[in-house]
């Protein structure tokens, strides 16, 4: 860049003639000053982004994890009490007068309620997946806007000799580069980044609700079995 602007002002010299070469070799200074800082800008910007993007991925990994670890404990609690039921009435088929015809309907009666609850377990399991899939990509569309933010940062000394005539008015050149880089600080400082930060936080603070809020659902499918099993175990009695 350093190159760029010294060339710049050298062929700007050359039709211009000297009175122009001082203002424009102070313009050079000053885009040179300014490309340094929309660089700084940029850095910072870009070390956010991935901090952010770390961050997510952790949560959402958290997540994932969380959510499996609830369906693995719910899984196991539904295999007992379906292996429970099934060994009660295996128990009692052998006895003496057993009506097994009763207690073979029993049998699909289990059956059909490990399926219910196999249905439920898919449907806690469907809404935290759509939640995560969720954030995923509402996440993905934040740091992606934020990348953009940040590369037009890296872009902007650049793109100001495109929109100006150095020749004819340095001065406004100079006071583009001034005015859009406050405006990028202020807009980093007080929008886009308090703004992404408030969400990240968000995620973490909600993370341990949704997790709950899994596990509560996939109670209420053992709770449900249960009580189904339990009316199981009293009928075995009747055969």
């Amino acid at each position: 860049m350093k190159l760029f602007v010294a060339l710049l002002c050298v062929a700007l010299a050359a039709v211009t003639g000297v009175s122009a070469q001082t203002s424009l070799g102070e313009l050079a200074e000053i885009v040179e000053q300014y490309r340094v800082r929309f660089d700084e800008l940029h850095e910072d910007k870009d070390s956010f982004v991935r901090l952010a993007r770390t961050l997510i991925r952790a949560e959402l990994k958290g997540l994932n994890e969380a959510t499996l670890a609830n369906l693995g404990n719910a899984r196991e609690d539904i295999d007992d009490i379906l292996t429970e039921t099934r060994e009660a009435i295996a128990a009692a088929i052998i006895l003496p007068n057993a009506n097994e015809q009763c207690l073979l309907a029993l049998v699909d009666t289990v059956i059909a309620q490990g399926r219910v609850a196999g249905d439920g377990m898919s449907t806690c399991a469907a809404d935290k997946i759509a939640i995560k899939e969720g954030l995923g990509d509402e996440f993905r569309e934040l740091t992606n806007t934020l990348q953009r933010i940040s590369q037009a940062a890296a872009e902007y000394t650049m793109y100001s000799f495109a929109i100006h005539n150095s020749v004819a008015d340095p001065a406004d050149h100079a006071d583009w580069l001034e005015r859009n880089y406050n405006t990028q600080v202020e807009f980093w400082d007080n929008v886009a980044r308090p703004e992404a930060q408030e969400d990240l936080d968000n995620l973490e603070i909600n993370r341990p609700a949704l997790v709950e809020e899994n596990r509560v659902c996939l109670a209420g499918v053992i709770t449900r079995l249960n009580t189904a099993m339990q009316n199981v175990r009293v009928q075995i009695n009747g055969c």
